[in-house]
């Protein structure tokens, strides 16, 4: 049986993004693609910090648990080897899926689990400076929200690359680590999509670290 590189499982609230609330339990996988500077989890790709587990016993920690909601995440999730497997495991077991994905990557694997099980997965999308913001187009049309951190690199071209899709999709601005020159410039950014280009962005923070828990 396939086993997984599993930094942590933990529950909690989620802190991010259009589901902010809701109890979820997290699932985070080892490895990541990208070295974002600001980074809030770089433990989760040192190549040390995890434990190899099975989809059994990702299961039975699962169900410790009355939450309903299962989000993975990372580093970046979809890097993993098997994580289709995984991800089918879960949704089989009941849960509702939440993938916390920079975008880069997509297999067809990964694909095949959208198309059966996509009713059951949430996908967020935070496209990352590292990557020049890129997303996968396959995985575009699976996409629930797209989430820019706003820091000192974020432009409004780099939004703007994926305009046509707002009117259907969530679009969040999340200040870098809740900093309040953060917090000014995704204003600013939210003020000029909407002035300039009738663009409605919503501006969420990390709830979680306002409220001191993970």
């Amino acid at each position: 049986m396939e086993k997984f590189n599993v930094v942590e499982i933990f529950p909690s609230i989620e802190g991010e993004g259009s589901l902010i609330g809701y109890p979820v339990t997290f699932i985070r996988l080892e490895g990541c693609n990208l070295r974002c500077e600001w980074c809030d989890t770089p433990y989760s790709y040192d190549g040390k910090t995890f434990s190899k587990l099975t989809s059994d016993e990702i299961i039975s920690e699962l169900k410790r648990y009355p939450n309903r909601k299962v989000c993975l995440t990372g580093g970046e999730p979809l890097i993993c080897e098997n994580v289709d497997k995984l991800m089918t495991e879960i949704i089989k077991e009941g849960y509702s899926l939440i993938i916390e994905t920079n975008g880069t990557v997509l297999t067809e694997e990964v694909k095949n689990v959208l198309r059966e099980f996509g009713e059951s997965i949430y996908i967020v999308v935070s496209p990352k400076p590292d990557s020049f913001y890129f997303i996968n187009k396959e995985l575009i049309p699976s996409v629930d929200e797209f989430k820019f951190i706003v820091d000192e690199t974020l432009r409004i071209k780099d939004i703007l690359m994926y305009q046509i899709y707002y009117t259907e999709k969530p679009l969040i601005l999340q200040p870098e680590s809740n900093r309040k020159d953060m917090i000014d410039k995704a204003l600013k950014l939210q003020r000029e999509l909407l002035e300039k280009h009738s663009i409605e962005a919503r501006v969420i923070p990390q709830v979680h670290k306002y409220m001191g828990i993970m």
